[in-house]
């Protein structure tokens, strides 16, 4: 029996979502609902929140493609613990189907019949007795499916059994890497002009599931393309790290890689990659909207460009077969023909982004060239910490600040741990490290640096480090270490206790997830949002991979208080500095511009906002 954690999760939210769109299918009812519970479903999954968090803070009805119907009927099941309407309608299928629905390549229609014609009907056994059948060649002689396809469904048992071991979505840096390696790897082929991510990787969702490439050539006339073409799937397929190939055909190809990860690749000449990177780009509902503000204009859009729509005296239109397909080589033309400002791929998720871009409305986002420093890092400095040290000396850093060009970073290591320790032993441990840190001042470097400290917010609110201590740094990032399972207002008096410290500048990391691993604890979000931009205390979102916290919705909800945010990396080695990026693609998914980030401030303007002087 699943925990509540796990019922109200929303891998599980997106799963019953999409069992109910299988029913619709199965029992040819209406298109429509179908429709509607796939794209929700696929909205919930890629929701870098938990859907029940943002339905306890009464927002469940902003979130794109949560229509009226669906979120009344998700409200009761948050509420209760089950949906009448849901029920009623799952009921019409056997249970068994929608756990054939996860094995790869066994949609809703393929899974009805196995269960249907060899009675599988057993949950706790179906997926061993649809192997067992197939042993036995009792697929095979089914009606449309045939050997080939008795050998598919083994070997997608085998599969979903590896996948199985495994989380099924990863951190976006995990994503992000691997993508990275395969596009080095292809830029090896001369006559690939291009290699991008694709979907929620190019969107830089804080979670993956699956991987999409795509990769442009120049457009030609004579056969090279198609040779060209089939050269780059063939070496695509014997990529190192290949367990698999799922698929390949004459320009698109599919494998599976180490750790049993799907990559899906597409090859698309220059005239119309544009196009194919805009259609598999956004998310279903912003792909709708677009479709929809389209269709109004008399255009269809598919991956291959824009089409002319015929116009009939009745309500139906239909796509006019004699007009030419028009090709887009880049998004940003795609986009101005249809009379749109171009709309970066992190936004592209069904809001208001079409409405605003068709007003030139769109803001430019901050961009990672924009950083100027960063405020979170850990050193090897040995403090007797809390928490565990970093890998790099105070001069190491400053030397790889310099490296990425920063103007200042901040030293923040964690406070000295407050059990076994006196307090006047704790402000000479901070002392002594004040007059370490100071001595780097002699050191020629360009990169400045400022004194901080991460120090834990302990369960009353206090902070686990005497005040005499605050008197040795320039600044505090606090943050929320142990004692997570508090209810929202005893959290959120706790962190606002803190935050009233003397030079606390940054809350760090403020929900406290760990990808995968730890949901966030939950927050007055308004009574935060109004103490932060009051008191000119930033938020913090931390680029380490398993946090990427705070969550971009929570972004987008604080950008609209006028909080301001620091994008650290909270790094324990100099290696992790690089991974700001992840960090600011979570700013960019928030709307964040540069003026919105507080270190993409120079030097002094940012001493200035440190003393409170800006």
């Amino acid at each position: 029996m699943k925990s509540d954690q796990n019922k109200f999760s929303n891998k599980e939210i997106a799963k019953i979502l999409r069992n109910i769109a299988a029913v619709h299918l199965l029992k040819n009812e209406n298109r429509f609902k179908r429709v509607a519970y796939e794209n929700a479903a696929e909205t919930v999954e890629q929701s870098s929140r938990e859907l029940r968090d943002i339905w306890q803070d009464g927002k469940l009805f902003d979130i794109p493609g949560i229509g009226k119907t669906i979120g009344s009927n998700l409200e009761e099941y948050f509420k209760t613990g089950k949906s009448k309407h849901f029920n009623s309608i799952l009921k019409k299928v056997p249970s068994t189907v929608f756990i054939l629905m996860n094995l790869p390549t066994i949609g809703p229609k393929k899974a009805y019949k196995l269960v249907k014609e060899l009675k599988l009907l057993i949950p706790k056994t179906v997926i061993e007795d649809l192997q067992n059948a197939c042993k036995q060649n009792k697929v095979a002689e089914l009606e449309s499916f045939g050997k080939k396809s008795q050998e598919d469904i083994l070997e997608a048992i085998k599969l979903f059994r590896k996948r199985s071991s495994k989380s099924e979505r990863m951190p976006l840096p995990y994503a992000y890497e691997l993508a990275k390696e395969l596009s080095d790897y292809l830029k090896k082929i001369p006559g690939i002009t291009r290699v991008d991510t694709l979907g929620s990787l190019r969107r830089m969702v804080a979670t993956i599931g699956d991987i999409d490439i795509s990769v442009q050539v120049e457009s030609r006339k004579d056969h090279k393309v198609e040779r060209l073409q089939k050269e780059i799937i063939n070496y695509f397929v014997k990529f190192p790290k290949t367990i698999s190939i799922d698929s390949s055909g004459e320009n698109k190809a599919s494998i599976i890689v180490s750790p049993n990860i799907r990559v899906d690749l597409r090859v698309q000449e220059e005239r119309s990659y544009g196009a194919m990177l805009q259609y598999f780009t956004g998310s279903k509902s912003h792909n709708i909207k677009l479709r929809e503000y389209a269709l109004k204009k008399g255009l269809s859009l598919n991956e291959y460009g824009i089409k002319k729509v015929k116009s009939q005296k009745s309500k139906v239109k239909s796509i006019n077969q004699n007009s030419k397909i028009l090709e887009f080589s880049t998004e940003e033309k795609f986009y101005n023909f249809l009379g749109l400002q171009y709309i970066p791929p992190e936004i592209r998720e069904g809001t208001n982004e079409i409405e605003l871009s068709e007003k030139n409305k769109v803001s430019k986002l901050v961009e990672l060239k924009d950083i100027k420093g960063d405020l979170h890092i850990h050193s090897s400095y040995d403090l007797k910490p809390s928490h565990d040290l970093g890998e790099n000396s105070y001069s190491e850093i400053l030397e790889k600040a310099d490296q990425l060009g920063y103007e200042y970073i901040g030293f923040t290591d964690h406070n000295p741990k407050t059990s076994g320790l006196p307090e006047q032993e704790i402000t000479e441990i901070m002392n002594l490290r004040y007059r370490v840190i100071k001595k780097l001042s002699n050191k020629v470097n360009e990169a400045k640096f400022f004194i901080g400290l991460e120090a834990d917010i302990q369960p009353d609110g206090r902070l686990a480090l005497p005040e005499k201590a605050i008197d040795l740094v320039d600044y505090l990032i606090v943050s929320v270490h142990s004692a997570f399972n508090l209810d929202v207002k005893s959290m959120t008096q706790r962190v606002m206790k803190a935050l009233s410290y003397p030079k606390v500048k940054i809350l760090g990391h403020p929900t406290g997830r760990l990808l995968g691993k730890r949901e966030g604890f939950e927050l007055d979000w308004k009574a935060i949002f109004d103490f932060c931009r009051n008191k000119k205390i930033a938020l913090e979102i931390n680029s380490w991979p398993e946090r990427l916290d705070l969550p971009d919705s929570l972004v987008r909800e604080a950008l609209n208080q006028k909080v301001k945010f620091v994008i650290n990396t909270d790094a324990h080695a100099n290696l992790h500095l690089d991974g700001m990026i992840y960090g600011v693609s979570v700013a960019r998914r928030g709307w964040c511009k540069k003026d919105d980030i507080i270190n993409t401030l120079d030097y002094s303007a940012f001493k200035r906002w440190l003393n409170n002087k800006s």
